[in-house]
């Protein structure tokens, strides 16, 4: 029993790894397939269920609440699965779930945690769709110099400053961020429609 148990073990983390190896890799049809065949061999398991919300969100958006949520129920005292699925969720316009999340993800976390800068950003968006837009400032910022290379934490905060026509401190955080950002084609994109006029207009 206890070989068949670490015999499984291994099999779930040698699924997770090649789970996020597919989903950072962009070959989305075949990171859909291995992850929709894992959330049937591991259908308890909350990281499986994270990674098959994020490619989901590419594939089927409906789908992405509902599995995000089986996520939380699995992993409820886990703050990596509460702040990914908390992302996800907010995304698809989920606020109060996402709040939860986030509230809960807070109450768990120690200082060197991981996702600290993603849970401080989550924060950020979510004091923005409350209007408390010096809060939400305030922590976007946070989060984006605590993890510059995070290139996503730098769109959040580009998007915040455009739609509040602040396009030219917008272009000021593009232009730092890009030096660090690990993926650059949605600051450069982000850029190239601020310049046209086409941001927060």
């Amino acid at each position: 029993m206890r070989l068949r148990g670490r015999k499984q073990g291994k099999e779930l983390a040698a699924t997770i790894k090649r789970g996020q190896e597919l989903l950072a890799s962009q070959r989305r049809q075949e990171a859909v397939d291995f992850l929709r065949e894992a959330v049937q061999r591991f259908p308890d398991d909350p990281e499986i269920r994270v990674l098959h919300a994020s490619i989901l969100l590419a594939v089927r958006p409906s789908d992405v609440a509902a599995e995000a949520t089986r996520a939380i129920e699995l992993g409820a005292d886990d703050p990596l699965i509460l702040v990914r699925a908390g992302q996800l969720l907010l995304g698809r316009g989920e606020v109060e779930p996402a709040r939860s999340c986030a509230a809960r993800a807070k109450s768990l976390v120690q200082p060197d945690f991981v996702l600290m800068s993603s849970l401080v950003n989550l924060e950020g968006l979510l004091a923005a769709r409350e209007g408390e837009d010096a809060l939400a400032e305030e922590k976007l910022r946070a989060a984006w110099k605590s993890d510059p290379a995070f290139s996503s934490l730098a769109v959040d905060l580009v998007q915040f400053l455009a739609n509040r026509t602040r396009q030219a401190e917008a272009l000021e955080v593009i232009d730092e961020a890009l030096g660090h950002a690990n993926q650059r084609g949605e600051l450069e994109r982000l850029r190239s429609e601020i310049v046209r006029g086409g941001a927060g207009s």
